[in-house]
């Protein structure tokens, strides 16, 4: 049996792997390893699934997560608990090596980004987001503070939360949205924080962070976050290249 070949499609001027062409090529160099997959949360709103790849002795070598909302689009509606399997699977192969195309993110999982933009819950327009107020820092621990923020904070715009963990299980989140009214993605890994981000997306927070670059694009390392009274984060209509998770 001849290796199986990469299935790519090309996605607005940029090409991805599906998730099938990702297990075949698994499958085929490893057959004596495993992929695991978990439901994480499966409410009446959304999904989230984790993905493991183990070797030979069922030790964990890769982890995918993926969630996925069910009234985002009309597959969702019916297979959301489905794709979300799928994408974390694709993830977890990605992380692993197995991305071609220098994209963690596979076909599938990029193709159904795109269809649920606009589609995504969204909250009623309300006026300008205010600034957080002015307040000596509380204090934290790990980075997350349950009070006003301080001088000198950011205001983040939290759209869409993605669940990571390293091979060595390490865990940290990925959201995309907003700084300071700048769309970027919003990377972090102080568990304290990540709480915070957690409980207040989709929605808005204020943050002490910094700006780096991964893969050549702009990211903001959140390190303290802080609650703020803000107004409801209008969801994007038009899809962007941003908002590919990857």
């Amino acid at each position: 049996m001849s290796a199986p070949q990469p299935i790519i499609q090309n996605i607005k001027g940029k090409d991805y792997e599906v998730v099938a062409s990702r297990v075949a090529r698994f499958r085929y160099d490893h057959p004596e390893r495993a992929i695991l997959t978990e439901c994480i949360h499966n409410g009446e709103d959304r999904v989230v699934y984790k993905a493991t790849v183990c070797d030979e002795n069922h030790l964990p070598i890769a982890v995918g997560h993926a969630e996925e909302y069910r009234n985002s689009g009309m597959i969702n509606k019916t297979s959301a608990t489905e794709n979300c399997e799928t994408s974390a699977i694709g993830r977890a192969l990605g992380i692993l090596g197995y991305d071609v195309c220098n994209s963690i993110a596979s076909a599938d999982e990029v193709e159904r980004a795109i269809s649920q933009q606009g589609s995504l819950p969204t909250s009623t327009p309300a006026p300008a987001p205010r600034s957080p107020t002015p307040a000596t820092p509380p204090a934290s621990v790990g980075g997350g503070a349950a009070g006003p923020a301080p001088d000198g904070t950011s205001v983040v715009d939290l759209r869409r939360l993605y669940e990571n963990e390293t091979p060595k299980g390490t865990k940290w989140v990925k959201v995309l949205g907003a700084v300071d009214g700048q769309d970027i993605e919003i990377e972090c890994w102080e568990e304290a924080a990540m709480q915070t981000i957690r409980n207040n997306c989709p929605g808005q927070i204020a943050a002490i962070g910094e700006h780096r670059e991964f893969r050549g694009k702009p990211r903001f390392k959140v390190t303290r976050a802080y609650l703020m009274e803000a107004a409801p984060v209008e969801q994007k209509g038009a899809f962007n290249d941003a908002d590919i998770p990857f």
